[in-house]
C-alpha cells in the first residue's frame, strides 16, 4: 500500500490504521530483511532497488494468501469441497439417491465419492481414513470408531415366489425355517435365532450372488427389510416374534473432526430421511433425528 500510494499517510487511511503503526511495520520488516525497501524524503516515498525486486514477490504472497482465505471460507460455508462416504447396499439403494439429489441442489459445487461395500468393508474404510464417514450396521466393536444409531429395520424371510413358504404363508415362524435349504450371508452371521437355522447350506458373501441364488429358487434366506430386493421373482414375509432387528449407524473416527461438507451431508440425512421413509413406505424406524448432536 505504501508503494502503491507513495505515501505512508494514504496507505494508513486505506488500511484503517494509524500512520505511525504503518511506519513501524515497514521499519520492522526492513530490520528483519536487513535491507531498505523504501526511500523516504519529506515530499515522497519510493521503492529502493531492493524494494522494486521484492514487491512482485510480496504481491504474489498477498494474492496467494487472499485466495487461500477465500478457498477456506468457501469450504467452511459449503460452497465447495468434497465428501466421501462408504455405505452398505441397502442404504446405497434406498436412502442415498434422493438424499444426494437434495444435497447437490443445495451444494452444487461439492463433489462426492460413494463406496458401496458390506458392513465389514464400510467399517474398515472409515478406520483407514479412506472416507469421511460410513453408514452401515456394526460389523464388530471398535474403540477407534463412533457408532451413532440412525435407522432400524426388521429381518424378513426371503424366498422365490414358487417356494413352499411363499405359497403357504403370510407370516413365518422361526421354527418353520428348520430343515430348509438356508443361504447365509454377512447379514445373518450374528442373528440371535441362528439355532433355528442351523448351519447354512450355502454361505454367500456377495449380495448380488445371493439375489441370483434366490431367483434360481436354490434356497431361502433372511434379510433386513431395506435389503430385500424389489423383484417380481422374489417374495418376503415378516417373521413372528421374537423379532430380529438391524441398527444402521453413522460411523465416524473418534477424535477426528468432520469436514464442513461431511457435516452438511449428515445434516441432510437427518432432515430428509424421516420423510423419505414415510413417503416410500420403507419398513424402518428413525432412531435419531439430529445426528450432528450425537457426534
Amino acid at each position: 500500500m505504501v508503494a502503491r500510494h507513495g505515501s505512508f499517510n494514504q496507505a494508513a487511511v486505506e488500511l484503517a490504521r494509524t500512520q505511525p503503526a504503518v511506519t513501524l511495520a515497514i521499519k520492522q520488516l526492513e530490520q528483519y530483511l536487513g535491507v531498505s525497501l523504501l526511500e523516504r524524503t519529506t515530499r515522497s516515498v519510493s521503492l529502493t532497488k531492493e524494494g522494486q525486486n521484492f514487491i512482485p514477490i510480496v504481491n504474489k504472497l498477498v494474492l496467494d494468501f487472499d485466495l487461500a482465505m477465500t478457498d477456506m471460507t468457501g469450504i467452511a460455508e459449503c460452497r465447495f469441497g468434497h465428501v466421501s462416504i462408504a455405505v452398505v447396499a441397502s442404504i446405497a439403494t434406498n436412502i442415498m439417491p434422493p438424499t444426494i439429489s437434495t444435497f447437490t441442489k443445495k451444494h452444487p459445487d461439492i463433489s462426492m465419492h460413494l463406496f458401496d461395500d458390506n458392513s465389514q468393508g464400510v467399517q474398515q474404510r472409515v478406520e483407514a481414513n479412506e472416507v469421511d464417514f460410513g453408514i452401515s450396521s456394526v460389523w464388530q466393536p471398535n474403540k477407534k470408531l463412533n457408532f451413532i444409531p440412525f435407522l432400524q429395520d426388521t429381518f424378513e424371510v426371503v424366498c422365490h415366489k414358487d417356494h413352499d413358504l411363499a405359497t403357504k404363508n403370510t407370516q413365518v415362524s422361526w421354527n418353520q425355517l428348520e430343515g430348509l435349504s438356508f443361504m447365509g450371508s454377512g447379514l445373518t452371521n450374528n442373528l440371535k435365532m441362528q439355532k433355528y437355522i442351523g448351519n447354512p447350506k450355502f454361505q454367500i458373501s456377495n449380495t448380488t450372488t445371493l439375489i441370483a441364488m434366490l431367483k434360481a429358487n436354490i434356497g431361502i434366506t433372511v434379510l433386513p427389510s431395506m435389503a430385500v430386493p424389489k423383484d417380481p421373482e422374489i417374495r418376503s414375509f415378516p417373521l413372528e416374534k421374537p423379532f430380529e432387528t438391524r441398527d444402521i449407524c453413522i460411523i465416524t473416527r473418534r477424535n477426528t473432526s468432520l469436514s464442513p461438507a461431511a457435516k452438511a451431508m449428515i445434516s441432510t440425512l437427518s432432515e430428509h430421511t424421516p420423510q423419505l421413509v414415510q413417503d416410500t413406505g420403507l419398513n424402518a424406524n428413525i432412531l435419531y433425528t439430529d445426528l450432528l448432536k450425537q457426534l
